[in-house]
Protein backbone atom coordinates (compact mmCIF):
# COMPACT_ATOMS: atom_id res chain seq x y z
CA UNK A 1 0.00 0.00 0.00
CA UNK A 2 2.75 2.64 1.06
CA UNK A 3 4.31 1.53 -2.36
CA UNK A 4 1.22 2.41 -4.54
CA UNK A 5 0.79 5.38 -2.21
CA UNK A 6 4.75 6.74 -3.52
CA UNK A 7 4.15 5.70 -6.62
CA UNK A 8 0.92 8.07 -7.00
CA UNK A 9 2.64 10.87 -5.35
CA UNK A 10 5.75 10.38 -7.98
CA UNK A 11 3.30 10.71 -11.14
CA UNK A 12 1.67 13.15 -9.10
CA UNK A 13 4.90 15.60 -9.45
CA UNK A 14 5.84 14.73 -12.76
CA UNK A 15 8.72 11.72 -11.85
CA UNK A 16 8.83 8.90 -13.40
CA UNK A 17 7.98 5.61 -11.40
CA UNK A 18 10.88 3.13 -11.23
CA UNK A 19 10.59 -0.44 -11.99
CA UNK A 20 11.51 -1.20 -8.20
CA UNK A 21 10.64 1.29 -5.49
CA UNK A 22 13.75 1.52 -2.80
CA UNK A 23 12.54 2.99 0.16
CA UNK A 24 14.63 3.95 3.58
CA UNK A 25 13.53 4.49 7.22
CA UNK A 26 17.09 3.70 8.44
CA UNK A 27 19.80 6.25 7.09
CA UNK A 28 22.92 4.74 8.61
CA UNK A 29 24.42 3.78 5.38
CA UNK A 30 23.91 7.15 3.31
CA UNK A 31 26.40 6.20 0.84
CA UNK A 32 23.79 3.74 -0.13
CA UNK A 33 21.44 6.07 -0.50
CA UNK A 34 20.78 7.65 -4.02
CA UNK A 35 18.72 9.20 -6.70
CA UNK A 36 15.43 7.96 -6.93
CA UNK A 37 15.23 6.31 -3.51
CA UNK A 38 13.06 7.78 -0.84
CA UNK A 39 13.53 8.71 2.76
CA UNK A 40 10.68 7.95 5.09
CA UNK A 41 11.01 10.33 7.92
CA UNK A 42 8.04 10.97 10.03
CA UNK A 43 6.07 9.47 7.83
CA UNK A 44 6.64 11.53 5.19
CA UNK A 45 8.15 10.75 1.53
CA UNK A 46 11.35 12.79 0.87
CA UNK A 47 12.75 11.41 -2.86
CA UNK A 48 16.70 12.01 -3.16
CA UNK A 49 17.42 14.06 -6.02
CA UNK A 50 20.97 14.37 -5.53
CA UNK A 51 23.71 14.82 -3.06
CA UNK A 52 24.82 18.19 -2.47
CA UNK A 53 28.17 19.26 -3.20
CA UNK A 54 31.68 20.31 -0.73
CA UNK A 55 32.75 23.79 -1.14
CA UNK A 56 35.29 24.95 0.39
CA UNK A 57 38.86 24.15 2.13
CA UNK A 58 40.07 23.11 -1.89
CA UNK A 59 37.24 20.45 -1.88
CA UNK A 60 35.23 21.88 -4.70
CA UNK A 61 32.88 19.24 -6.51
CA UNK A 62 33.28 16.84 -4.48
CA UNK A 63 29.50 15.22 -3.53
CA UNK A 64 28.71 15.34 0.07
CA UNK A 65 27.00 11.89 0.33
CA UNK A 66 25.58 12.49 3.56
CA UNK A 67 24.03 15.66 2.77
CA UNK A 68 20.83 15.02 0.17
CA UNK A 69 18.63 17.39 -1.72
CA UNK A 70 14.93 15.97 -1.77
CA UNK A 71 11.57 16.63 -2.82
CA UNK A 72 8.84 16.09 -0.16
CA UNK A 73 6.13 14.21 -2.45
CA UNK A 74 3.43 15.48 -0.16
CA UNK A 75 4.07 18.74 -0.02
CA UNK A 76 6.24 19.44 -3.29
CA UNK A 77 8.73 21.41 -1.64
CA UNK A 78 12.70 20.67 -1.69
CA UNK A 79 14.53 20.09 1.67
CA UNK A 80 17.90 19.46 2.45
CA UNK A 81 18.31 16.27 4.20
CA UNK A 82 21.61 15.63 6.34
CA UNK A 83 22.60 12.89 7.48
CA UNK A 84 25.04 11.26 10.42
CA UNK A 85 28.13 11.81 9.76
CA UNK A 86 30.78 11.57 12.06
CA UNK A 87 34.68 13.44 10.91
CA UNK A 88 37.09 15.39 13.04
CA UNK A 89 40.25 17.47 12.23
CA UNK A 90 42.64 20.05 14.43
CA UNK A 91 43.83 23.40 13.30
CA UNK A 92 46.21 25.38 14.27
CA UNK A 93 44.60 28.61 15.46
CA UNK A 94 46.72 31.90 16.96
CA UNK A 95 49.47 29.37 18.00
CA UNK A 96 46.68 27.11 19.54
CA UNK A 97 45.25 23.36 18.38
CA UNK A 98 41.75 23.71 17.99
CA UNK A 99 39.77 20.59 17.90
CA UNK A 100 36.73 20.35 14.90
CA UNK A 101 34.20 17.47 15.06
CA UNK A 102 30.67 17.01 13.15
CA UNK A 103 28.18 16.97 16.11
CA UNK A 104 24.39 16.31 14.53
CA UNK A 105 23.00 17.04 18.22
CA UNK A 106 24.75 20.14 18.01
CA UNK A 107 23.23 21.39 15.01
CA UNK A 108 19.85 20.17 16.23
CA UNK A 109 20.09 22.38 19.03
CA UNK A 110 21.10 25.56 16.73
CA UNK A 111 18.00 24.56 14.40
CA UNK A 112 15.64 24.91 17.70
CA UNK A 113 17.36 28.11 18.85
CA UNK A 114 17.15 29.72 15.31
CA UNK A 115 13.81 28.31 14.26
CA UNK A 116 12.12 31.91 13.45
CA UNK A 117 15.88 33.91 13.31
CA UNK A 118 15.99 36.11 10.08
CA UNK A 119 19.77 35.36 9.50
CA UNK A 120 19.64 31.82 9.99
CA UNK A 121 18.43 28.68 7.84
CA UNK A 122 15.46 26.68 9.81
CA UNK A 123 14.63 23.26 9.63
CA UNK A 124 13.64 20.63 12.06
CA UNK A 125 14.97 17.61 12.99
CA UNK A 126 13.72 13.82 13.89
CA UNK A 127 15.43 10.33 14.39
CA UNK A 128 14.99 7.51 11.98
CA UNK A 129 14.53 3.86 12.65
CA UNK A 130 18.43 3.43 13.47
CA UNK A 131 17.74 6.72 15.82
CA UNK A 132 20.14 8.61 14.17
CA UNK A 133 20.07 12.19 14.10
CA UNK A 134 18.50 13.89 10.77
CA UNK A 135 18.12 17.04 10.19
CA UNK A 136 15.20 18.71 7.63
CA UNK A 137 16.85 21.84 6.47
CA UNK A 138 14.64 24.19 3.88
CA UNK A 139 15.91 25.17 1.09
CA UNK A 140 17.26 28.45 0.66
CA UNK A 141 17.29 30.08 -2.99
CA UNK A 142 19.55 32.12 -4.09
CA UNK A 143 23.11 32.46 -4.18
CA UNK A 144 26.02 32.13 -1.49
CA UNK A 145 28.43 35.16 -0.79
CA UNK A 146 31.26 33.81 -2.86
CA UNK A 147 28.96 33.25 -5.78
CA UNK A 148 26.85 36.58 -5.30
CA UNK A 149 30.54 38.26 -5.68
CA UNK A 150 32.04 36.53 -8.49
CA UNK A 151 28.90 38.05 -10.97
CA UNK A 152 30.01 40.92 -10.31
CA UNK A 153 32.12 42.78 -13.09
CA UNK A 154 33.71 45.65 -12.04
CA UNK A 155 37.33 46.72 -11.52
CA UNK A 156 38.92 46.46 -8.17
CA UNK A 157 38.52 49.93 -7.67
CA UNK A 158 35.24 50.58 -8.62
CA UNK A 159 34.15 47.32 -6.53
CA UNK A 160 35.66 49.18 -3.28
CA UNK A 161 33.37 52.27 -4.14
CA UNK A 162 30.33 50.93 -5.16
CA UNK A 163 29.71 47.49 -4.45
CA UNK A 164 31.42 46.50 -1.63
CA UNK A 165 29.71 49.19 0.84
CA UNK A 166 26.47 47.63 0.03
CA UNK A 167 27.16 43.97 0.16
CA UNK A 168 28.74 45.30 4.00
CA UNK A 169 25.43 46.83 4.98
CA UNK A 170 23.30 43.69 4.30
CA UNK A 171 26.07 41.22 5.81
CA UNK A 172 27.03 42.99 9.04
CA UNK A 173 23.32 42.33 10.83
CA UNK A 174 24.36 38.39 9.31
CA UNK A 175 27.87 38.60 10.94
CA UNK A 176 26.29 40.23 14.03
CA UNK A 177 23.35 37.55 14.39
CA UNK A 178 26.29 34.83 15.48
CA UNK A 179 26.17 36.46 18.97
CA UNK A 180 22.50 35.42 19.66
CA UNK A 181 24.64 31.67 19.56
CA UNK A 182 27.01 32.97 21.71
CA UNK A 183 24.80 34.03 24.24
CA UNK A 184 23.11 30.98 24.06
CA UNK A 185 26.31 29.01 24.59
CA UNK A 186 26.45 27.78 20.71
CA UNK A 187 28.82 28.76 18.13
CA UNK A 188 28.14 27.90 14.54
CA UNK A 189 31.23 25.98 14.26
CA UNK A 190 32.19 26.67 10.11
CA UNK A 191 32.26 30.24 9.92
CA UNK A 192 32.94 30.13 6.09
CA UNK A 193 31.62 32.67 3.35
CA UNK A 194 30.25 29.82 1.46
CA UNK A 195 28.27 29.28 4.48
CA UNK A 196 26.18 32.62 3.70
CA UNK A 197 23.81 32.44 1.18
CA UNK A 198 21.92 35.36 -0.35
CA UNK A 199 18.19 34.84 0.32
CA UNK A 200 16.42 36.15 -3.11
CA UNK A 201 12.63 35.77 -1.04
CA UNK A 202 13.78 37.57 1.73
CA UNK A 203 16.90 39.55 0.34
CA UNK A 204 19.16 39.30 3.30
CA UNK A 205 22.12 37.19 3.98
CA UNK A 206 21.43 33.51 5.92
CA UNK A 207 23.74 31.26 7.85
CA UNK A 208 23.74 27.91 6.29
CA UNK A 209 25.56 24.45 8.00
CA UNK A 210 26.33 24.42 11.56
CA UNK A 211 27.08 20.49 12.16
CA UNK A 212 30.71 21.64 13.11
CA UNK A 213 31.62 22.04 16.73
CA UNK A 214 34.92 22.66 18.39
CA UNK A 215 37.24 22.57 21.79
CA UNK A 216 38.96 26.68 21.76
CA UNK A 217 40.19 26.36 25.58
CA UNK A 218 40.91 30.34 25.26
CA UNK A 219 37.97 31.50 23.71
CA UNK A 220 34.75 29.37 23.47
CA UNK A 221 34.03 31.27 20.54
CA UNK A 222 37.28 32.21 18.80
CA UNK A 223 36.92 29.57 15.66
CA UNK A 224 33.86 31.83 15.01
CA UNK A 225 35.39 35.22 15.23
CA UNK A 226 38.51 34.36 13.42
CA UNK A 227 35.87 33.13 10.53
CA UNK A 228 34.44 36.79 10.76
CA UNK A 229 37.74 37.62 10.26
CA UNK A 230 38.57 35.65 6.92
CA UNK A 231 34.63 36.38 5.40
CA UNK A 232 35.47 39.83 5.99
CA UNK A 233 39.12 39.80 4.29
CA UNK A 234 37.37 37.34 1.14
CA UNK A 235 34.52 40.09 0.70
CA UNK A 236 36.94 43.86 1.26
CA UNK A 237 39.37 41.81 -1.24
CA UNK A 238 36.95 40.83 -3.68
CA UNK A 239 38.05 37.19 -3.06
CA UNK A 240 40.88 35.90 -0.82
CA UNK A 241 44.37 37.18 -1.57
CA UNK A 242 47.04 34.89 -1.18
CA UNK A 243 50.83 35.17 -0.50
CA UNK A 244 51.49 33.51 -4.29
CA UNK A 245 49.37 35.49 -6.25
CA UNK A 246 50.82 38.59 -4.61
CA UNK A 247 54.08 37.38 -5.62
CA UNK A 248 53.68 36.06 -8.87
CA UNK A 249 51.86 39.73 -9.97
CA UNK A 250 53.96 42.44 -11.96
CA UNK A 251 51.36 44.66 -10.14
CA UNK A 252 52.52 43.69 -6.78
CA UNK A 253 56.25 43.37 -7.69
CA UNK A 254 57.64 46.71 -5.68
CA UNK A 255 55.53 45.57 -2.70
CA UNK A 256 56.55 42.05 -2.03
CA UNK A 257 59.90 42.87 -0.33
CA UNK A 258 58.23 45.20 1.91
CA UNK A 259 55.71 42.14 3.46
CA UNK A 260 56.41 40.99 6.50
CA UNK A 261 54.72 38.03 8.64
CA UNK A 262 53.20 40.70 10.40
CA UNK A 263 50.62 41.28 7.51
CA UNK A 264 49.51 38.13 7.28
CA UNK A 265 46.45 36.33 9.06
CA UNK A 266 47.43 34.61 12.39
CA UNK A 267 45.13 31.25 11.65
CA UNK A 268 46.43 31.29 7.76
CA UNK A 269 50.07 32.64 7.22
CA UNK A 270 49.52 32.66 3.54
CA UNK A 271 46.24 35.15 4.07
CA UNK A 272 46.71 38.74 3.15
CA UNK A 273 45.17 40.57 6.25
CA UNK A 274 47.07 43.93 5.71
CA UNK A 275 45.22 44.97 1.91
CA UNK A 276 46.19 48.48 2.10
CA UNK A 277 49.87 47.43 1.56
CA UNK A 278 48.75 46.48 -1.81
CA UNK A 279 45.38 48.90 -2.78
CA UNK A 280 45.87 51.97 -0.26
CA UNK A 281 42.63 53.30 -1.74
CA UNK A 282 40.92 50.82 0.91
CA UNK A 283 39.14 52.85 3.64
CA UNK A 284 42.04 52.63 6.50
CA UNK A 285 38.82 51.92 9.00
CA UNK A 286 37.89 48.69 6.80
CA UNK A 287 42.04 47.84 7.03
CA UNK A 288 42.35 48.22 10.49
CA UNK A 289 39.51 45.71 11.33
CA UNK A 290 41.25 43.09 8.91
CA UNK A 291 44.55 44.21 11.29
CA UNK A 292 42.67 42.45 13.98
CA UNK A 293 43.03 39.10 12.67
CA UNK A 294 46.60 39.63 11.33
CA UNK A 295 49.86 39.28 13.43
CA UNK A 296 50.28 43.38 13.78
CA UNK A 297 47.42 42.79 16.33
CA UNK A 298 47.72 43.48 19.92
CA UNK A 299 44.56 43.18 20.85
CA UNK A 300 41.49 40.72 19.65
CA UNK A 301 38.09 40.67 18.97
CA UNK A 302 36.26 39.44 21.69
CA UNK A 303 32.69 39.44 20.51
CA UNK A 304 30.91 39.24 17.07
CA UNK A 305 29.31 42.27 18.22
CA UNK A 306 32.41 44.37 18.75
CA UNK A 307 33.49 43.54 14.51
CA UNK A 308 30.20 44.66 13.63
CA UNK A 309 30.40 47.69 15.64
CA UNK A 310 33.70 48.61 14.58
CA UNK A 311 32.07 47.73 10.71
CA UNK A 312 28.95 49.76 10.54
CA UNK A 313 30.98 52.99 12.29
CA UNK A 314 33.50 52.44 9.09
CA UNK A 315 30.66 52.19 7.03
CA UNK A 316 28.75 55.83 7.80
CA UNK A 317 32.06 57.59 8.41
CA UNK A 318 33.31 56.05 4.21
CA UNK A 319 31.01 56.06 2.51
CA UNK A 320 27.95 57.34 1.19
CA UNK A 321 24.32 56.05 1.91
CA UNK A 322 23.13 56.81 -1.29
CA UNK A 323 24.04 52.99 -3.02
CA UNK A 324 21.33 50.56 -4.63
CA UNK A 325 20.52 47.31 -2.84
CA UNK A 326 22.28 43.98 -3.39
CA UNK A 327 21.45 42.04 -6.35
CA UNK A 328 21.02 38.48 -6.56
Amino acid sequence: MLADHINQLLLKRGRKVPPEMRMYDDTSAFMDLDSGDVLLLEGEPYLISRNEIESGFGMDGDPKYWVKRTLNLETGETYIVKLVFFEEFWQKMGGMDVRFFRSPEKEAEVLDLVRSHPFYMHGTWTTDSADNNVRIIEFIRGPSLPQLISRIDDSYERYVQRDLPVILRDLASCLESLSWLHNNNLVHGDVRWDHIIWDRENDRFRWIDFDYEYNFPENPFGADLFGIGKILANVIGYGPRFYHEVKNSHRFSDIVSDLTPEDFSIVETNRMMNLRKLFPFIPEGLNNILLHFSGHTEVFYESAAEITDDLRAVLVKEFSPAQPVVSS
